[in-house]
C-alpha cells in the first residue's frame, strides 16, 4: 500500500482502520513518495517541517522522520525500504527508535496537505 506524507488517502478511507481491526500490519511502499518528496517544489513546506522535526528528534535525515511518521500510525505499517544500500537500510532502522510526538506527527501531516487538520 502506498503510504507516505505525500500520499494520505488510506488514512481517511477506512482501509488502515479495517486492517488494524483485523490485526493485519500493512506493508507501506513508496514511503518517500517515489522521490517526489525531494524533487517536487510543491513539497518544500513539507521538507522544511520534516527538517524541523528531524532537528527536534536528533534524527540523521528527513528520511528517518518520514519512516517514524509512518511507524506512528495506529495500524503499525511496515515500511518497505526501496534500496539495497546497507547504509540507507541501517538509517531507516533508526526511525523505529525515534519518539515522535502526536503534535509533531500532525505538524508533518498539515505541512504535507497544505491545510490544518480538523
Amino acid at each position: 500500500m502506498e503510504i507516505s506524507p505525500v500520499h494520505q488517502p488510506l488514512l481517511l478511507d477506512g482501509t488502515l482502520d479495517q486492517l488494524q481491526q483485523l490485526r493485519i500490519r500493512p506493508m507501506a511502499w513508496s514511503c518517500l513518495g517515489g522521490g517526489r518528496l525531494f524533487n517536487d517544489d510543491s513539497f518544500q513546506p513539507l521538507r522544511d517541517e520534516l527538517a524541523r522535526v528531524a532537528q527536534e528528534l536528533n534524527a540523521e535525515s528527513i528520511e528517518q522522520v518520514v519512516y517514524a511518521w509512518i511507524l506512528r500510525l495506529p495500524s503499525q505499517p511496515l515500511p518497505i525500504i526501496g534500496s539495497g544500500k546497507m547504509e540507507r537500510v541501517r538509517s531507516a532502522v533508526v526511525a523505529e527508535k525515534l519518539k515522535m510526538s502526536r503534535q509533531q506527527w500532525f505538524r508533518i501531516r498539515k505541512a504535507a496537505l497544505g491545510y490544518d487538520v480538523p
